[in-house]
């Protein structure tokens, strides 16, 4: 994705002070959480690069996936350089190679992602401010201390946020968050249902992150209820496809495990 041409020229001269000329580019269309979201090619090589202009009301975005990076990149791309002026938030990060990942019954990709998620669950969580987990969802609970926690959260776990080459890699930090560590097993496992698994399926693959097996099932259910609620609001002010599927997904879910709780 990239913005529009004026502001491309105002990027692409702030791109030009780190790395020299720009040979090429290749717009990324995945990225949501940018105005500027692409692979540049230059005498020394291929970097991703992506930002936001500073008069964006989420322009901080970028400095907090800058500061969360030290923390992460054993399973994100590293970030090589970060940029700005009184245009743009410009952050540049090590090229991978790889395809976004496959989230169908089946793929090859699932495994990989369980080993890079377990990895993530590792992670000690950095010292800088972060939303909070129950504070983030408290608009759509009353209990939202449930979702408390020490660990940190990507939360954003769509296909376009995995790349997956003999390995998986965790893109766009744009939303990190301190938690409770099955949060994030949680979410992925509505993208699976959003992707073909049925709600056992896509739990059974959260279950081999032994946070979320070891859930308090009070918590599970509630979380379930919660993306329920918020990704009906998200769908009933947009018509996209992908959110009216992941609306659909959250219900799924938070069926299945009211099927459960009757039995």
């Amino acid at each position: 994705m990239i913005t529009s041409k004026v502001g491309w020229e105002a990027a692409r001269k702030l791109i030009e002070r780190h790395t020299g000329p720009i040979r090429a580019g290749e717009p990324i269309s995945e990225g949501r959480n940018s105005e500027i979201s692409l692979i540049v090619h230059t005498d020394t090589g291929a970097l991703f690069v992506k930002g936001r202009q500073v008069s964006h009301p989420q322009s901080w975005t970028q400095k907090r996936e800058r500061a969360i990076n030290p923390s992460v990149c054993h399973i994100s791309p590293r970030l090589k350089w970060s940029a700005s002026d009184h245009d743009w938030e410009l952050l540049a990060f090590e090229h991978i190679s790889g395809h976004h990942a496959d989230y169908s019954p089946g793929s090859p990709d699932i495994p990989k992602i369980v080993e890079m998620m377990l990895a993530l669950q590792q992670v000690t969580c950095p010292d800088i401010e972060l939303k909070q987990a129950e504070e983030r969802w408290a608009a759509y609970s009353s209990v939202s201390e449930l979702f408390a926690g020490t660990s940190l959260l990507h939360t954003e776990w769509s296909p376009g946020n995995v790349l997956v080459n003999d390995r998986a890699y965790l893109v766009d930090w744009a939303w990190p968050t301190k938690g409770a560590s099955w949060i994030d097993p949680s979410c992925w496992a509505v993208w699976l249902i959003a992707c073909g698994h049925s709600p056992g399926t896509a739990e059974s693959w959260a279950a081999r992150i032994p946070s979320w097996k070891s859930a308090p099932i009070a918590a599970l259910d509630e979380f379930a209820r919660v993306q329920a609620r918020m990704w009906y609001d998200i769908a009933a002010e947009s018509a996209e496809s992908w959110k009216q599927n992941l609306a659909r997904a959250a219900r799924q879910w938070t069926a299945h495990r009211e099927g459960l709780a009757r039995h």
